[in-house]
C-alpha cells in the first residue's frame, strides 16, 4: 500500500507533466520524446534490472536468518556494482546516441533527446541500490519518497525547460526566420526543429529528476539509517564471504535482468520495427493512410515525418495512458516478493497461498475496471486530456481501445513474474517472454507494414503478446507451487464488477452527451462507473475482510465494512 500510494502520487504529478507536455509538443514532439525513452529503457534494464530484486532477496534472506552484517555488506557491494553498471549505461547511451537514431531507428530528429536522457541511466542505477536494500528490509518508505522526489523535480524542470525552449525557438523564428541561428524556409520546418529541442529540454528534466531521487535516498540513509541496531550487528552470526555474496547477486540478478530485457523487447521491437514498417506503409499506401485518417493527418506534413507523427500519437497519448496501471501492479509484486520468498523457503503452503491469492486478487481488482473502462471510454478520456490536439486524438482513439484490454494482461505479468522469482524460478519469465517477443516481432513486421492497419498493428501485437505471457506464466506458477486458488474470488467476481462499471460509465456518458459537452459526459460517466464498481464489489463479496485489514488503519476500516448490510453475518459464519 505504501508503494501504491506513492505510485498514485507519482502518476498524478506525472500527469501534470506528461499531459500538458503532449499538448505542447503534439504528435511530432512526442515522437522524439518517446524515442529517447524507448532507447533509454533497454539500456537501463541491461545496466540495472535484476540487481534491485537480487539485493532485496539477499537482504530479506539475511535478515530472516539474523545475518545482519551480511545485509549491511550487501548494500556496500551493491553501491559499487550499481556505480559501475550505471556509468557504463550512461556511456553507451550518450556516445551511442547518433548510432541509435540514425542507423537503428531511422529517426535522427531524436538525437538531442537521446543524449539528454543518458545521465538518467547513471542516477537511476545509484538510487536502485538503496531501493533494493530497503525493500529487502520490508521498508518501502525510501523507495516511495525517492519516487515522489523524482517526479516533482521532473515536473518542475522538464515542463519548464520544454516550454521555455519552444517559446524561445518560435519567437526567434518569428523575428528572424532562424532557429538557433539556422535559417528555415517554412514555419513547419522551423517548428519541427524547435520541437526537437523542446523534447530534449523535457528529457533533461527527467535526468534532473533521477538525480534528485538518488540524493533523497542517499541523504535519508545517512541521516536515518536502516534500523539495524549495534546489538544486532554484534550478535554471533554466520558471516558470508564477499565473493559468495557477489556470486549470489549475479546468480539471482542475471536471469531476472534477462527476463526484464525480454520484457522490454516488446518496446524495443516497436522501436525498431514500427518506424521502418510505417515508412513502408507510407511509401506503398499513402493514399490509403490519407483515406483512413483524413484531416487528422496534416496535408502539409512531409512524407518522411509521418512515421514519427503516427508513433508520437501512439506513444505520447495511447501508450502514456496504458502505462499508468502497470506502475501500481509492479508495487504489488515488489512488496509481496519478501513475504512469498519467506513462505516458500519455510515451506509454509498456507501463507504462500494467502499471499499469492492476495497479489492476484488485488491486481485484478485494479486492472480489470481500469483496462475495460479505458477501452470503452477511449474517445472521451483522450478528448478530456488532450483536447487541444484533436487531430492526434482521432488517431489515438482506436489505439487506446486496444491497449485498454492489453493493460489487463500486461499489468498482471509483473507481479506474476515477481512471484516466480520468489519461488526460485527467475528463468521462466525469460523463456516465456523470448517466445512471445519473437511472435510480436513477426506480427509487427507484417501488420504495421500494411497501410490499412499501420500503427494499429503495434497495439494489437502488444495485446496478443501479453495475453500469451500472462496465461503461460500463471500455468507455470500454479504448477510449481501446486496451489489451487479460488478463481471465483480472484478473477470472476472482479470481472463481473468491472463489466458493470464499464457499461455504466459508457451508458451514462452517452446519455449526458445528448445535452452536455463530451468532457462533462466523460467525467460523470467515469464517476458513476466508479460508484457502481465499489457497490458491486461489496454486494458480490469480492473484497474480503482480510483484504481490508491489510490496509493502513485496516482494523477501523474492517469494523466499518462489517457494519454493511449482510456483511457481519456472513463473516461470523
Amino acid at each position: 500500500m505504501i508503494l501504491s500510494v506513492a505510485a498514485l502520487i507519482v502518476k498524478l504529478i506525472g500527469a501534470l507533466f506528461k499531459i500538458p507536455l503532449t499538448n505542447i509538443l503534439g504528435g511530432d514532439g512526442m515522437g522524439y520524446f518517446s524515442t529517447a525513452y524507448d532507447i533509454y529503457m533497454p539500456v537501463y534494464v541491461v545496466s540495472n534490472a535484476g540487481l534491485p530484486v537480487a539485493i532485496a532477496r539477499i537482504v530479506a534472506e539475511s535478515i530472516s536468518q539474523k545475518r545482519f552484517c551480511d545485509a549491511r555488506r550487501t548494500l556496500k557491494l551493491a553501491n559499487t556494482v550499481f556505480f559501475i553498471t550505471g556509468f557504463i549505461g550512461f556511456c553507451v547511451m550518450f556516445f551511442g546516441a547518433n548510432f541509435f537514431v540514425t542507423k537503428l531507428i531511422k529517426n535522427p530528429g531524436a538525437y538531442l533527446a537521446v543524449m539528454a536522457m543518458a545521465p538518467t541511466v547513471f542516477f537511476v542505477c545509484l538510487t536502485s541500490a538503496y531501493k533494493g536494500y530497503y525493500e529487502g528490509l520490508r521498508n518501502m518508505y525510501p523507495t516511495a519518497i525517492a519516487q515522489v522526489v523524482e517526479v516533482v523535480v521532473k515536473l518542475i524542470f522538464g515542463f519548464g525547460l520544454s516550454m521555455l525552449a519552444y517559446k524561445l525557438g518560435m519567437d526567434e523564428y518569428n523575428a528572424s526566420k532562424t532557429v538557433m541561428g539556422k535559417a528555415f524556409a517554412s514555419y513547419a520546418e522551423a517548428e519541427i526543429r524547435v520541437l526537437q529541442i523542446a523534447a530534449a529540454g523535457a528529457i533533461l528534466g527527467v535526468a534532473l529528476g533521477a538525480m534528485g531521487s538518488w540524493l533523497s535516498a542517499f541523504i535519508r540513509h545517512k541521516v536515518r539509517g536502516d534500523g539495524i541496531t549495534d546489538k544486532e550487528l554484534s550478535a554471533p552470526q554466520e558471516i558470508t564471504p564477499t565473493r559468495t555474496i557477489l556470486k549470489n547477486i549475479i546468480r539471482i540478478a542475471v536471469p531476472i535482468a534477462l527476463g526484464s530485457c525480454v520484457g522490454q523487447v516488446t518496446g524495443v521491437i516497436d522501436l525498431l520495427s514500427v518506424y521502418d514498417r510505417l515508412h513502408h506503409a507510407v511509401d506503398v499506401g499513402y493514399d490509403v493512410l490519407r483515406g483512413i485518417y483524413g484531416e487528422a493527418l496534416p496535408a502539409t506534413k512531409a512524407l518522411e515525418d509521418i512515421p514519427n507523427y503516427l508513433n508520437g500519437c501512439y506513444k505520447g497519448m495511447a501508450v502514456t495512458l496504458y502505462n499508468l496501471i502497470p506502475t501500481f501492479t509492479v508495487a504489488f509484486g515488489v512488496s509481496a516478493l519478501p513475504a512469498i520468498t519467506t513462505a516458500w523457503t519455510q515451506k509454509n503452503s498456507s501463507e504462500l497461498k494467502d499471499n499469492v491469492e492476495a497479489v492476484l486478487r488485488m491486481t485484478m481488482l485494479l486492472v480489470l475496471p481500469a483496462g475495460i473502462g479505458m477501452s470503452v471510454m477511449s474517445h472521451g478520456v483522450l478528448t478530456l486530456l488532450y483536447g487541444s490536439k484533436p487531430a492526434e486524438v482521432e488517431i489515438a482513439v482506436p489505439l487506446l481501445a486496444v491497449l485498454g484490454i492489453a493493460v489487463i494482461f500486461s499489468s498482471a505479468c509483473s507481479p506474476i513474474n515477481s512471484m516466480l522469482q520468489a519461488v526460485g524460478r527467475a528463468d521462466l519469465p525469460v523463456k516465456i517472454m523470448v517466445g512471445c517477443a519473437a511472435f510480436k516481432l513477426i506480427f509487427n513486421y507484417i501488420a504495421v507494414g500494411i497501410p490499412e492497419i499501420n500503427i494499429l498493428g503495434a497495439a494489437v501485437g502488444t495485446l496478443i503478446c501479453y495475453v500469451l505471457i500472462m496465461v503461460i506464466s500463471l500455468f507455470f506458477l500454479f504448477r510449481i507451487t501446486e496451489l489451487k486458488i479460488n478463481y471465483m474470488t480472484v478473477f470472476i467476481k472482479p470481472l463481473i464488477s468491472a463489466l458493470l462499471c464499464a457499461v455504466t460509465a459508457f451508458g451514462v456518458s452517452r446519455l449526458v452527451l445528448s445535452f452536455a459537452s463530451e468532457n462533462i459526459a466523460t467525467v460523470l460517466g467515469i464517476g458513476c462507473g466508479g460508484v457502481i464498481y465499489v457497490a458491486s464489489l461489496i454486494l458480490l463479496r469480492a473484497i474480503t475482510e482480510e483484504d481490508i485489514r491489510r490496509l493502513p488503519k485496516g482494523e477501523k476500516l474492517a469494523a466499518i465494512y462489517n457494519k454493511l448490510p449482510g456483511i457481519k453475518k456472513e463473516n461470523r459464519e
